[in-house]
């Protein structure tokens, strides 16, 4: 098990290796990038800040809390685009056949496919990230410690949710718009003050479409931490990853017998 860990790293690494190469082809259109992602993160939040300092709270959430949520969101997102963002390519794979390419390797093809695309663009999420914890209020080394744990959790479910969507092409054909907007929704409720939602609205986004242990879960644990919290909070991304796993794994003996999209 160790040796086989220890070769997928090697690979993973030799991947990201090859795409900051590819990246820095043209180095001042990959720094470019990264300071236009930094400027577009930093006006959405500007806004934010000008709502907050009119309203004050938001059924007592203030800026602070947003800026949490923004640097565990955006940090999530940096992990996710930079790292796995060929997930989101599986629809198209399927449409034209060339999933076959990653399926004929000996490595597990899940991996291969999601390691497979990187947007360079999206370190500046990180960079946003770490600024804006540094702006929150909530600054301290234990605090910092959540915030990366939260941004890697938040990432792993991001990278479910995506699966998850991405897998519906096995079953349905031409989903990948349909995919892309339900992920969308996703990330944009999750970038909400969970304060807004309550009731049966609070209980749906924290599990049928679960943007709210983005909104919600980090915040609470960097501002009161929790022990049962943490360990909803971990074990509702494992509920979702294991999902997402089923459902690929799932569409993936439907392609491999043979139908409309290709057979091997």
């Amino acid at each position: 098990m160790a040796a086989k860990l220890k070769k997928y790293l090697k690979l993973f690494l030799f991947i990201q290796k090859n795409n900051l190469k590819t990246a820095f082809i043209s180095k001042s259109d990959a720094l470019t990038n990264i300071f236009i992602m930094v400027i577009n993160n930093l006006s959405f939040v500007f806004m934010w800040w000008i709502l907050f300092q009119h309203k004050g709270s938001i059924n007592g959430w203030g800026f602070g809390d947003m800026a949490i949520l923004f640097a565990v969101g955006n940090n999530a997102f940096g992990f996710f685009a930079v790292f796995a963002r060929g997930v989101q390519q599986i629809p198209e794979y399927i449409d034209n056949g060339n999933l076959d390419n990653f399926l004929v390797y000996p490595q597990n093809s899940l991996f291969l496919i999601s390691t497979s695309e990187s947007s360079f663009a999206s370190w500046g999420d990180f960079i946003t990230g770490f600024l804006l914890f540094f702006i929150s209020g909530y600054v301290s080394w234990l605090n910092f410690g959540i915030m990366l744990f939260c941004s890697f959790l938040g990432a792993i479910l991001m990278y479910s949710i995506r699966l998850l969507v991405s897998s519906m092409a096995f079953f349905i054909s031409d989903s990948q718009r349909l995919g892309d907007n339900i992920f969308i929704s996703f990330i944009t409720f999750s970038c909400q003050p969970a304060s807004i939602f309550t009731g049966w609205y609070k209980i749906i986004f924290l599990t049928i479409l679960p943007a709210g242990l983005l909104s919600l879960c980090p915040v609470n644990l960097i501002k009161n931490f929790y022990w049962y919290e943490f360990v909803y909070f971990i074990l509702a991304i494992a509920f979702f990853f294991t999902i997402s796993i089923i459902a690929y794994k799932s569409g993936l003996k439907r392609y491999s017998s043979g139908n409309r999209f290709g057979v091997r």
